[in-house]
C-alpha cells in the first residue's frame, strides 16, 4: 500500500473520529440541557410556602409598640417595610379611625393611648410573583408572558390589644378576606373559647382557619397548632388554650380576572391578640 493511500485512510478515519466525538458531544450537551430545563421546571412548578404579613404589639409600662412580621414562622420572623404597606389604622375603642404614618424602623412606637380595646388594621400592597425559567421574579406576565405561573398575593393584618373596654374589635375595615372575632380577644383567658367569622367580598366564607401561638413547636413550614372549619355562616370556633401572643389565619385564592397579566389571585387574611 502506497504511503498517500495510509494517508488518505488515517485521515478519514480521523475524521470519522472526529465526527463521532462531536455527535456524541452534542447529544450528552442536549441531554444534560433537557435535563436541566426538566428539573428547573419541576423547581418552578412546585409550589412555595407561602409567606404573609402579621402584627406583633407589645404592651409594657412605656407607650405600646407594635412590629409587623412577613413569613411563616410566628411569633418573628422576616418583616415588612413602611413602603411596602398601602395602609395603616388604628381604630380608637369609640370607633373612631386614624391613620398612622411609620417611619423606616423595625419597632413602631404608638403614642399614649387611652383605656380600652384598640384595633390596628394594615394593608400590603397587592404584588405579583411569577415563575420563570430565569427563576422567581417580583412580576406579572406583562413582563414576563412566558411564565409558567403567576400569581398576586392581597394581604391584610389586624391586631387587638387593650383592657377589654369599647368596640374598635369589632369594626369591619371592608378588607376582601376579614377575620372578624365574635368575642372582644383582649378579654380572652387561658381556655376561653373564640368564635371568628370569615368574610369573602362580604359573604360568609368556608374553609380552614388556621391558629397557633408563640411557642408552639411547628413540625413544618405549614403546621399549625390548631385548624378548625368554618360552619355554613362562615364561623370558626376553637379555645386558645395557651396563655401568650396568637395567630389566627385564612387563605382563599380565585382567577385573576385577567389571564393575560396573571393566573390567580390570592388573599390573606391575620388576627392576632395576647391570651393571659
Amino acid at each position: 500500500m502506497s504511503v498517500p493511500a495510509a494517508h488518505e485512510r488515517g485521515s478519514r478515519a480521523g475524521s470519522e473520529a472526529g465526527f463521532r466525538h462531536s455527535l456524541f458531544s452534542s447529544i450528552l450537551l442536549r441531554m444534560v440541557s433537557v435535563t436541566a430545563l426538566l428539573l428547573g421546571l419541576g423547581t418552578m412548578t412546585t409550589p412555595a410556602f407561602a409567606h404573609y404579613p402579621w402584627i406583633i404589639v407589645t404592651e409594657s409600662d412605656a407607650a405600646p409598640a407594635f412590629r409587623i412580621h412577613f413569613g411563616h414562622r410566628f411569633p418573628g420572623d422576616g418583616r415588612l417595610a413602611p413602603h411596602q404597606l398601602d395602609e395603616v389604622r388604628i381604630i380608637e375603642p369609640d370607633g373612631r379611625s386614624r391613620t398612622l404614618a411609620l417611619d423606616d424602623q423595625e419597632l413602631h412606637p404608638l403614642v399614649p393611648l387611652g383605656a380600652g380595646t384598640h384595633l390596628l388594621a394594615i394593608a400590603q400592597l397587592p404584588a405579583f410573583w411569577s415563575r420563570t425559567i430565569e427563576g422567581g421574579r417580583r412580576a406579572s406576565r406583562e413582563q414576563y408572558p412566558d411564565a409558567f405561573s403567576c400569581s398576586q398575593s392581597v394581604n391584610t393584618m389586624k391586631a387587638v390589644f387593650g383592657d377589654g373596654t369599647g368596640d374598635s374589635w369589632r369594626r369591619e375595615q371592608g378588607h376582601p378576606l376579614e377575620l372578624l372575632p365574635l368575642v372582644n380577644p383582649s378579654t380572652l383567658r387561658t381556655g376561653d373559647a373564640l368564635a371568628v367569622r370569615v368574610t369573602f367580598h362580604g359573604e360568609p366564607w368556608t374553609g380552614e382557619v388556621k391558629a397557633t401561638y408563640a411557642g408552639f413547636e411547628q413540625q413544618g413550614e405549614e403546621s399549625y397548632a390548631v385548624s378548625v372549619p368554618t360552619d355554613s355562616d362562615g364561623v370558626a370556633r376553637f379555645v386558645p388554650a395557651s396563655e401568650g401572643h396568637w395567630l389566627v389565619r385564612a387563605f382563599a385564592s380565585e382567577d385573576y380576572p385577567d389571564p393575560r397579566v396573571c393566573d390567580r389571585r390570592s388573599y390573606t387574611s391575620t388576627l392576632t391578640f395576647f391570651v393571659d
